[in-house]
């Protein structure tokens, strides 16, 4: 008998409860916010999202996140030899740490600082800030003053299809 009320209730459950890839909303104009994954925090806007190539990029491609077509995403890899995909953003919203570093930058004519969730203090990639240098060139083209380096792993989309909020079918009714 208790088998049978739990089924029911799985099954109630299932029915009204659990979201499934195909049912999930929508993203609007193309639009989503992108989020602190360790504690939900709005960090940056999908909008924002460009491409900036790093000469130093292991591996460079073009995937559909974030409700964008086409959004660069770069393998870069630290003096540690430490990897790390991320996108590109205009603007974001984070704390930076620390003072300028200018050496071992990915992207040159650019210092950078770390850049953290202003709510958990999650490292969520780095802020790069364009500096004047006699050994770089001034590309008149390049008129990026600041960006921000966005850590896949450590951010999400609001409206992110994770396997984990998936029910599995054998419970799908």
């Amino acid at each position: 008998m208790f088998y049978l009320l739990h089924l029911i209730f799985l099954s109630f459950v299932t029915r009204n409860f659990c979201v499934s890839a195909e049912q999930y909303p929508t993203v609007k104009n193309g639009q989503e916010l992108l989020l602190c994954r360790k504690c939900g925090a709005d960090v940056a806007d999908s909008h924002y999202l460009f491409s900036k190539p790093s000469p130093g990029a292991r591996k460079t491609e073009k995937q559909n996140l974030f409700g964008q077509q086409n959004v660069t995403v770069q393998t870069l890899v630290n003096p540690f030899g430490i990897k790390f995909d991320i996108v590109t953003a205009e603007k974001a919203r984070c704390d930076n740490i620390g003072p300028d570093q200018g050496a071992d930058s990915w992207f040159p004519g650019y210092s950078w600082r770390i850049c953290a969730c202003p709510h958990c203090g999650q490292h969520l990639g780095w802020t790069f800030e364009k500096t004047i240098s006699n050994n770089v060139e001034n590309d008149s083209s390049d008129n990026i003053k600041s960006f921000h380096g966005l850590i896949l792993k450590n951010i999400l989309g609001e409206n992110f299809t994770d396997s984990l909020i998936m029910m599995p079918k054998m419970y799908k009714m």
